[in-house]
């Protein structure tokens, strides 16, 4: 494996226990606009799409980390808005 693989893996190696901490990285294929990472979960094999900005595009598994922080903000906001229209 060369070295440029080895730095790659280990990136995605890293954004893959980021965002699923109990799932295992399998490796990656390369496509037009990103990458497909490969990982073994509890729901069996899932993948993430990532650009070459390093953004997650998508992701087979709900209730990922990010999804939660999604959830999160969006249950402030409407706590905010919510909280607004009664004080009125």
């Amino acid at each position: 494996m060369s070295a440029s693989e080895q730095v790659m893996h280990r990136m995605f190696s890293e954004i893959v226990a980021q965002y699923h901490p109990f799932a295992q990285y399998i490796g990656y294929q390369e496509g037009e606009d990103g990458f497909m990472l490969h990982y073994q979960g509890p729901n069996g094999q899932q993948y993430m799409i990532v650009d070459t900005e390093g953004n997650i595009l998508g992701d087979t598994t709900m209730g990922t980390t990010r999804t939660m922080e999604v959830l999160t903000v969006g249950a402030a906001i409407l706590s905010a808005f919510f909280g607004g229209q009664s004080n009125r």
